[in-house]
């Protein structure tokens, strides 16, 4: 009997031309974790026989599944995920490094493109792989600590699994991770123009999305449509209490810019870039701790502006510039 080495799993991700149909993967993303699952809604029956047993029955229902994706951040894998949470892209550049914007999409029916995912593990016959077709992303965290790698969390939903028919290529890349030392802050305005802050120790930005499956007397088990509901960008930060500056930012209800830029300093097709750009962020909380110099703890959300809108107009909490050698997403 033979076994499968976990050590030997990659995931791979490309997005979908239908949603729905399941595609090979574009490029193979290295994680730390892919924890996929096929949730069944089992549907009981308990009518009342004339016995003392509970359980008569269990047929099939509806069924979907989730994921949850983690690992260090890749410069060119996290333009797959941004561009499925957000929906509004767009990109620039006739040659290395590429310019890619992410906001949210406002135009049209407001739905962003899907993706599939694929879990090679080899245990599936034929193709030894499972794939994950109609994947929404629920929420897309990226944290980045000064003494750590930048890294990412993600969760979907999607249609149930298939497995392909052919076994799929793992498309590796040779862009690495980004230290997070190498991080810029700029708090009531861009770093670049003059507001860096050098005292920032760690932060966290959460993008979340409402996704809804809706279910319908349509033949499938699978959803009819997985919805994309609003968009909400939630985050923290630590910073080095050199001055009071962050409790009066919270007490005077300021709601300063902040922007967070992550580079590997590197140039032309070599550059790795992502830039975070909120122009208002209303602070919910701003705690002092106490360790071997006194630091505050800020959480706060993001306002949604005219600023950081993208190509299709309205209103966006954030925007996102990714500068890679990808051509396109």
């Amino acid at each position: 009997m033979g076994v499968f080495a976990g050590s030997k799993r990659w995931v791979g991700i490309a997005k979908e031309v239908t949603p729905g149909t399941a595609v090979a993967p574009a490029l193979t993303i290295p994680v730390d974790k892919f924890d996929p699952s096929d949730d069944v809604t089992q549907l009981d029956d308990q009518a009342l026989r004339g016995s003392m047993a509970k359980q008569y029955g269990q047929y099939s229902g509806p069924i979907m599944s989730s994921w949850d994706l983690g690992g260090p951040m890749f410069g060119d894998g996290l333009g797959y995920l941004l561009h499925n949470i957000l929906g509004g892209y767009a990109v620039s550049g006739v040659a290395a490094p590429y310019s890619h914007t992410f906001s949210l999409l406002n135009s049209g029916d407001g739905q962003p493109v899907t993706h599939t995912l694929t879990d090679v593990t080899g245990v599936p016959a034929v193709s030894g792989a499972r794939q994950y077709p109609y994947s929404c992303l629920s929420e897309l965290t990226l944290t980045w600590n000064a003494e750590q790698l930048c890294s990412w969390e993600a969760k979907a939903q999607a249609w149930p699994s298939v497995v392909p028919g052919v076994a799929p290529t793992n498309t590796l890349s040779s862009v690495p991770p980004v230290a997070s030392w190498r991080g810029a802050v700029g708090i009531g305005g861009p770093a670049s123009a003059g507001t860096l802050v050098t005292d920032v120790t760690e932060m966290s930005i959460t993008i979340s999305r409402e996704v809804t499956p809706y279910h319908t007397a349509d033949g499938s088990q699978s959803p009819f449509v997985i919805a994309r509901g609003p968009v909400d960008v939630t985050g923290k930060f630590t910073q080095i209490a050199q001055s009071e500056q962050r409790m009066l930012d919270l007490l005077a209800n300021t709601q300063p810019q902040l922007q967070f830029v992550l580079s590997n300093g590197l140039t032309l097709g070599a550059l790795i870039s992502v830039q975070f750009d909120l122009q208002k962020v209303g602070y919910r909380s701003t705690k002092i701790n106490t360790g071997t110099v006194f630091q505050y703890d800020v959480e706060f959300t993001a306002i949604a502006n005219s600023t950081n809108v993208g190509a299709s107009g309205g209103f966006a909490p954030a925007k996102v510039t990714l500068q890679n050698a990808v051509v396109t997403y």
